[in-house]
């Protein structure tokens, strides 16, 4: 019997379900909270519910607009010098994953203890992660501690009706990703792959919709398919799309558009198995397991283009000369990368 562990990351309540928002002014009394630091994006702040948020906010706060995708390192201490000057003792994080991922940032460099309330409105699922991804001068590095995962999630479908459609069904290909991941990772024990399973269900069926109640599947799903995420270390998708997001400035879940397919077709090749267990999911069936790997790569290609997403590298001005400095900013063989750059070009 093969032996593994299975680390909890210290996330203390989540809420789901529409209007569970409602839930946090008592929330912030249960906590004690004295002054709150809302962080967010400019466009998440000019919202209809963002307005209603801060309005159910009992007692002062301040607020910190100025989140850009990759979560910039100067945005950052410029929110930490807020928190700090304001007196702040909570974060409440309200936005996609640069959002959630900053206000991680902020807490590591300047009270790892304040409590973060997190409020997505994206299916990035960095609400439910120990990493928080930051910029510098257009590389992307990171901190890994379980200390700053957030400690309280609001799954609430009703901000996410006013994210833009693109944002939204583009993240739910990188909670897709996260599922892949998990699935081919060999460090994945059978509950995350239980819950990688129904998050993968979730979203080929409620992504395309624009309903309340399809928006909150896909939340779900975006939870359930980071359930592992301490334990699992980034697939080849993720490592290609970090550096080409930063350097390019492409949004995360546009990357996982531009990598996912290809990074597929080379797993059915080389690692055909879990790729054949989860086309079994979709009630794909096949010959032999490379059959089966391919006939799911095309399948989730096909979905993705189903959303009207055709991304390549191309289109964002990234040309086979960039291929060496892309290689080389991953831990992979440089040879096995360039491979799969050439397909995503």
């Amino acid at each position: 019997m093969v032996q593994m562990r299975f680390n909890y990351l210290p996330i203390r309540r989540v809420y789901h379900g529409t209007g569970v928002l409602k839930e946090l002014p008592e929330l912030l009394k249960e906590l004690g909270t004295r002054k709150v630091m809302v962080m967010s994006s400019s466009s998440v702040s000019k919202t209809v519910f963002y307005g209603d948020l801060l309005s159910e906010i009992p007692g002062d706060y301040a607020e910190f607009r100025e989140v850009t995708q990759h979560s910039p390192m100067e945005e950052i201490e410029h929110a930490t010098e807020l928190m700090r000057n304001r007196n702040c003792d909570t974060i409440l994080s309200v936005g996609g994953g640069s959002v959630q991922d900053a206000a991680k940032v902020v807490r590591y460099y300047y009270d790892i203890e304040a409590p973060q309330i997190a409020v997505p409105t994206t299916l990035s699922a960095a609400e439910f992660s120990h990493i928080a991804g930051y910029s510098i001068g257009g590389e992307k590095t990171g901190i890994r501690d379980a200390r700053i995962t957030p400690h309280y999630v609001f799954l609430d479908p009703e901000p996410a009706m006013e994210t833009p459609q693109k944002l939204w069904r583009t993240s739910g290909i990188r909670a897709l990703d996260h599922v892949i991941e998990t699935v081919v990772s060999n460090f994945s024990s059978e509950p995350a792959r239980i819950m990688a399973r129904e998050a993968m269900r979730k979203i080929f069926i409620n992504l395309h919709g624009d309903t309340l109640p399809e928006k909150h599947e896909c939340q779900l799903a975006a939870w359930y398919s980071y359930f592992e995420v301490f334990d699992v270390p980034f697939g080849l998708s993720h490592l290609i799309g970090r550096v080409i997001g930063a350097k390019w400035e492409i949004p995360h879940g546009v990357t996982s558009c531009i990598t996912l397919p290809a990074v597929l077709r080379h797993y059915a090749e080389v690692n055909p198995e879990p790729l054949a267990l989860m086309g079994s999911w979709l009630g794909l069936s096949a010959s032999d397991n490379r059959e089966l790997a391919l006939q799911f790569a095309r399948t989730v290609e096909s979905f993705i283009r189903g959303l009207g997403f055709v991304p390549r590298l191309g289109d964002y001005g990234i040309t086979r000369d960039d291929f060496k400095y892309i290689a080389g900013k991953i831990n992979a063989p440089g040879s096995e990368v360039l491979e799969v750059l050439e397909d995503m070009i």
